[in-house]
C-alpha cells in the first residue's frame, strides 16, 4: 500500500479497509490475553464474558482472513498487471470445447438470475452456518479443523490471485454475450451489496475460485462430520457452483482449480491443526512444569 499509494488505480477506501484489518488483529491479540484472566472465573458476569471472549478467539481469525480479502481486491492488479484471462479461456476451450458463460445464456430468465445471485451471495452464510453449527454442538475438534482448513484455503487462494490475476468472463467476453443478466430488484440489491466499495472492474479474484473451493470444502467436512447436514446442504452447494458460471464470474478452469485446492486442504488442514494443537499442549505442559 505504501508503494502504490497515489498511483493510478489506487483507491482511498483501501486505506480504510487496511486500518480495519489492523484493528481486528489488535482486538484478536487482546482477546487472547483477556480470555484466560482468572478474574473472569470469580463472578457470574465474568463467566459470561469469558464465553464471549472464547467465541471471539475461535472466530476472529476468520474475520481477519476476510478483512484481508477486501484489502486485496484493488491491490492485486497494481502488484501484478499481467492478467491471465486469455490462458484461462484457452483452457476452457481445450477442456470443454466451448465457453460455459456463453453456453448458459440460453437458460437465462429474470427468476433464475435472482436465484443464482441469491446462491452466489450466500457464500459466507454457508460457511458460517456449518462452522457455527459445529461450535454450538461443542464439536470442538471438528469445528477447529474445519475452520482452520477454510482459512488455509483462503490464504492459498489469495496467493493464486496475485500470481494468476484474472477479471473473469463477465468483462473479457462481454462483447460475445447476447443476453443480459437482468433480474428483478432482488438481483439489483444483491449485486450492489456484493460490489459496494469493491469495484468489479478492478478486482482480480478468479483463479482459483474460492466460491467453488471453499464451499466444496465445507461440503466435504459436512460429509465427514455431519452426513445429514451434508445431504441437506448438497443442492445449495451445487446451485452455488452453477451460479459462478451462470453469473459469468468464473471460468470452468477456475472451478476445477478450486475443487482441487479443496481436496488438498481437506487432507492437509486437519493434519496441520493436529500438529499445531500438539505443539500447544506440549508448550502448556512445559510451562506448568516450570
Amino acid at each position: 500500500m505504501l508503494i502504490y499509494h497515489g498511483k493510478e488505480g489506487f483507491r482511498a477506501s483501501n486505506v480504510d479497509r487496511f486500518i480495519i484489518t489492523g484493528l481486528v488483529f489488535i482486538l484478536f491479540l487482546g482477546i487472547i490475553k483477556l480470555k484466560d484472566l482468572k478474574l473472569l472465573a470469580n463472578s457470574k458476569i465474568g463467566s459470561y464474558i469469558k464465553i464471549v471472549l472464547e467465541f471471539l478467539r475461535e472466530t476472529l481469525p476468520f474475520a481477519f482472513c476476510i478483512s484481508i480479502y477486501t484489502n486485496m481486491h484493488d491491490m492485486v492488479h497494481l502488484m501484478n498487471p499481467n492478467d491471465v484471462d486469455a490462458s484461462l479461456i484457452a483452457w476452457d476451450e481445450y477442456l470443454l470445447g466451448f465457453q460455459p458463460a456463453i453456453f448458459l445464456e440460453q437458460f437465462i430468465t429474470p427468476g433464475l438470475t435472482d436465484f443464482m445471485y441469491f446462491s452466489y451471495s450466500s457464500f459466507l452464510i454457508y460457511i458460517l452456518l456449518f462452522t457455527m453449527y459445529l461450535y454450538i454442538l461443542k464439536e470442538n475438534v471438528a469445528f477447529r479443523e474445519t475452520l482452520v482448513s477454510i482459512i488455509l484455503t483462503f490464504y492459498i487462494g489469495y496467493i493464486g490471485y496475485v500470481f494468476f490475476p484474472a477479471v473473469g468472463p463477465k468483462f473479457t467476453m462481454s462483447h460475445l454475450f447476447e443476453t443480459s443478466l437482468k433480474g428483478t430488484v432482488i438481483t439489483d440489491r444483491l449485486s450492489f451489496l456484493m460490489n459496494f466499495e469493491i469495484s468489479e472492474y478492478t478486482r482480480r479474484d478468479c483463479f482459483p475460485s474460492l466460491h467453488n473451493g471453499v464451499i466444496f470444502l465445507v461440503l466435504l467436512f459436512a460429509f465427514k462430520h455431519k452426513k445429514t447436514y451434508a445431504i441437506i446442504f448438497f443442492p445449495f452447494a451445487v446451485s452455488l457452483f452453477i451460479s459462478t458460471l451462470y453469473l459469468r464470474y468464473h471460468y470452468f478452469i477456475d472451478m476445477i482449480a478450486g475443487f482441487l485446492l479443496a481436496i488438498i486442504v481437506f487432507f492437509l488442514g486437519p493434519r496441520l491443526n493436529n500438529w499445531w494443537e500438539g505443539n500447544r499442549v506440549t508448550q502448556e505442559t512445559f510451562n506448568s512444569v516450570e
